[in-house]
């Protein structure tokens, strides 16, 4: 039970939050050289018609672990070295095992994407969390960094062709609190979490129905390897054994989004489906 009710808690924050919320946003497929020879991703993500203040998507997952996850981009920018946004996330999740009401996490997330890495890197150093379950409510920081940029932007997409995997380094620092209290009662800390990503493979268009219709997409299938590396609870230290899953994101190129991912991990699978897609945004971007 405890450890469930941890891998709801902070896999929320990193597993959702940090990987997930890029998959989705990816930008227009290009033409030209094969996915391995592929430009780095920085130009291509900071200009991508979707990348401007006010764009938001929302995911919903069934399975075991029902989640509901919406994420909007505020205040972009362009940098000398990339661009920069905040990305707002709210997310609710739940074991459907355990009958209770979902855990309701709020994030905002100080994004800065560098171009100028040999591959595209994405930091947020100063991220805020805001989560709140049954009984007890969290609120503290957390940072991360990723190598590869977990999407598909900038990339040839070709049938039956091998991408290369990507790597989130994460680190979490949460204080908790009773509910209706401001008397801290404890502390949680993952500060070597990471997310690693396998290589991917691309298999043959097929058609699959979407939040906009019937649309031609691609099943890319790889491994991801989720830990939450040496966790401290106030002062007692767990080791979790990492998570293991084996996912298929359905890219379709002419919208360049993900439109669905399922996850399978011990002989279940659950499915992740855009719900809502508000890509021009209705702010002016910088």
């Amino acid at each position: 039970m405890k450890s469930a009710l941890l891998s709801i808690l902070l896999l929320g924050v990193l597993g959702n939050a940090l990987a997930d919320s890029a998959e989705p946003m990816a930008a227009p497929v290009t033409d030209g050289a094969s996915a391995a020879e592929a430009a780095p991703v920085g130009p291509q993500l900071c200009d991508a018609p979707w990348f401007r203040s006010g764009a938001r998507v929302q995911m919903e997952g069934d399975g075991t672990m029902p989640m509901s996850i919406t994420m909007t981009l505020r205040d972009v920018m362009r940098t000398a070295r990339g661009c920069s946004a905040q990305l707002e996330v709210r997310s609710k999740s739940a074991l459907s095992a355990l009958m209770g009401p979902p855990v309701v996490m709020d994030q905002v997330h100080e994004i800065n994407i560098d171009r100028n890495s040999t591959r595209t890197r994405i930091d947020s150093r100063n991220a805020t969390i805001n989560a709140q379950a049954r009984y007890a409510r969290m609120f503290g920081g957390a940072s991360f960094t990723g190598s590869g940029v977990f999407n598909y932007a900038g990339m040839t997409i070709r049938e039956n062709t091998t991408l290369e995997g990507e790597t989130f380094q994460s680190a979490v620092d949460l204080k908790i609190y009773p509910l209706g209290s401001d008397d801290m009662v404890g502390t949680m800390q993952a500060q070597h979490a990471s997310i690693i990503v396998g290589s991917r493979h691309v298999g043959r268009k097929q058609m699959i129905d979407t939040v906009l219709g019937r649309k031609e997409c691609m099943p890319i299938t790889y491994e991801k390897r989720t830990s939450l590396g040496p966790l401290m609870i106030g002062d007692e230290l767990l080791q979790l054994e990492p998570s293991v899953l084996h996912v298929t994101d359905w890219y379709c190129p002419t919208e360049a989004f993900v439109l669905r991912t399922e996850i399978r991990q011990n002989n279940k699978v659950q499915k992740v489906n855009v719900t809502a897609l508000e890509l021009t945004g209705d702010e002016d971007s910088h």
